[in-house]
């Protein structure tokens, strides 16, 4: 009996260490995740910054803007983007998606190719910047999603973009 009860205590004891452990994991996760959302929405007055549950949404409408059929990041914007992958440097145990969008010109597969390779374009710029590529994931939607009517010039030069969202990694906490 005196056995079983030590056993059952041992149990006990490991779980609650255990649980609390990963309490404080989850604590500092999300203590970090404020620090970036409160850095980027300092440093990146151009963007629009949200925290979104266990995220970080950074959009740029009208900062990461693409022409019509066109993958190319518009060089005038790299500046914006370079400050933010020295953002993104300071907090390392994050990781980002970066998501590519178009306007409803074109084919939906031809959307769907030309937002993931828009993606594919921002990560390559935020790698250049010293943003490590396993940190990086990009994914295309296309036309789908639109922050703005397409049916204006304006609204589609703003559905041209792309979005990042940061998520603190729980990569290391499975080692």
């Amino acid at each position: 009996m005196r056995k079983i009860m030590f056993l059952s205590l041992a149990i006990f004891a490991i779980a609650f260490t255990s649980c609390k452990s990963k309490k404080l994991t989850k604590q500092q996760q999300r203590s970090d995740l404020q620090d970036t959302y409160e850095t980027l929405k300092r440093e990146m007055a151009e963007a629009k910054v949200t925290m979104e549950g266990e995220s970080v949404k950074v959009v740029l409408p009208e900062a990461v803007l693409f022409k019509v059929n066109s993958a190319e990041l518009n060089t005038e914007y790299f500046p914006i983007l370079k400050k933010m992958a020295t953002v993104l440097n300071k907090y390392p145990k994050t990781t980002i998606v970066v998501s590519g969008y178009t306007d409803i010109s074109g084919t939906e597969t031809l959307n769907k190719e030309l937002s993931q390779k828009r993606a594919e374009n921002a990560k390559q710029i935020m790698m250049t910047n010293g943003v490590k590529e396993n940190r990086l994931n990009t994914w295309g939607f296309g036309s789908k999603n639109p922050i703005a009517d397409n049916k204006t010039e304006e609204g589609r030069k703003q559905n041209r973009r792309v979005e990042f969202v940061i998520m603190y990694d729980n990569k290391e906490e499975k080692k």
